[in-house]
């Protein structure tokens, strides 16, 4: 696959990264959505977790303007590909194992997969963008 290619699919993994990121801005919004997405309905009359959930939508909504930003030049903005799978993914796996481990049912595993797919993308992308920009100082030396 030549470097454009891989550049191409660098964009696509960070807008998809952008729009499973805006679906749980809202779902950390609105309860009913979250319901929906994993059938906890702790959001639903609980205040703190509420809060909780307004500052998680905060940071959810600024990491994907972030994505939307690495996704107009991913190989120079590659670093937004590592940090979104170590420590953003990594992290939103384990609470999802955690939570799938004391019962939160089936609905939680599919957000296991997702978050397995998406750290996997990432690194994928950083690591590639990280050789296509190598070569490119080494084309300029040359």
């Amino acid at each position: 696959m030549n470097s454009s290619k891989k550049i191409q699919r660098m964009k696509i993994f960070c807008w998809i990264g952008v729009a499973v990121d805006a679906l749980w801005v809202l779902a950390l919004v609105w309860p009913k959505l979250f319901t929906v997405l994993t059938g906890n309905t702790a959001m639903a009359d609980d205040l703190p977790v509420r809060l909780i959930a307004g500052i998680a939508a905060s940071m959810m909504a600024g990491w994907t303007v972030l994505l939307a930003w690495a996704a107009q030049n991913p190989v120079e903005r590659r670093a937004v590909m590592l940090f979104t799978a170590i420590p953003v993914i990594t992290g939103l796996f384990c609470v999802s194992l955690i939570g799938n481990i004391y019962g939160q049912g089936g609905k939680v595993v599919w957000v296991l997969v997702k978050t397995a797919g998406l750290f996997a993308a990432m690194l994928w992308g950083y690591f590639t963008a990280n050789k296509i920009a190598k070569e490119d100082v080494h084309e300029i030396h040359n």
